[in-house]
């Protein structure tokens, strides 16, 4: 509920929202609807995040560039494990051959995957979400550029009844030097090989000192681009 009393706001709101979500009584609703999803994400990724990695890392995606990313990598390297305040889990990939993910995909909904969302930006695919016993998993699509991959951020709002508003799109690219094993309680797992650099670039120089706060649109990695060409599609 409030939930929803929260989305429903925002959207009357439209650009006023900014300034009225500092009023007193909006601000604790805000925050407490925060707290009360969060907390419930939060329970769901220490229940599943072993099993997503063990069905990620099988055999589905074994001859794919696939890595931890965002969140994910940064608990991974930065608190060896989760991030106590994270949500969901991030993976990054690169898909050379779509009909053969569609394919491989198959196996990943019969381990109890769902898909419910697709990012494009000028009608090209960047992000697919699925849904794994309630908990949100986010596979970022890259694309590779001479020793870098690179992306687009497609965000946006959703209104009183669950339909998108508001989007905008920030691309952005990452120094890459390819992929190396690692080790989470026995299952293997992979990351950028400068995964130090990777998460510099992400969060910024002074990503080793855990920050609720960070601010992802004031990293200038994130450049803006044309609003009107991000298309969301939910699937739920």
């Amino acid at each position: 509920m409030l939930q929803w009393l929260k989305k429903s706001l925002a959207t009357a709101l439209g650009d006023k929202k900014d300034i009225v979500k500092n009023w007193k009584i909006i601000k604790q609703l805000n925050d407490k609807a925060n707290v009360e999803l969060n907390g419930k994400c939060s329970e769901l990724l220490k229940d599943n995040f072993q099993g997503i990695l063990s069905i990620v890392y099988g055999p589905i995606f074994s001859d794919y560039d696939i890595w931890l990313d965002f969140g994910t990598l940064l608990g991974m390297y930065r608190d060896k494990g989760l991030i106590k305040h994270d949500i969901d889990m991030d993976f990054g990939i690169i898909i050379e051959d779509y009909s053969d993910f569609q394919e491989k995909e198959k196996e990943l909904l019969a381990n109890g995957f769902k898909r419910t969302r697709e990012l494009y930006y000028d009608n090209k695919l960047m992000e697919i979400s699925y849904d794994y016993n309630g908990l949100n998993v986010d596979f970022i699509l890259y694309d590779r550029e001479e020793g870098y991959v690179k992306s687009v951020v497609v965000a946006y709002l959703l209104d009183a009844f669950n339909r998108p508003c508001r989007c905008e799109a920030r691309e952005y690219k990452v120094k890459f030097d390819g992929l190396k094993d690692d080790d989470f309680k026995g299952i293997k797992v992979r990351m950028p090989v400068n995964t130090h650099e990777y998460l510099e670039s992400l969060y910024e120089k002074d990503f080793l000192v855990p920050n609720e706060a960070y601010n992802w649109r004031k990293n200038p990695i994130y450049k803006e681009i044309d609003r009107n060409l991000a298309k969301v599609k939910l699937l739920k």
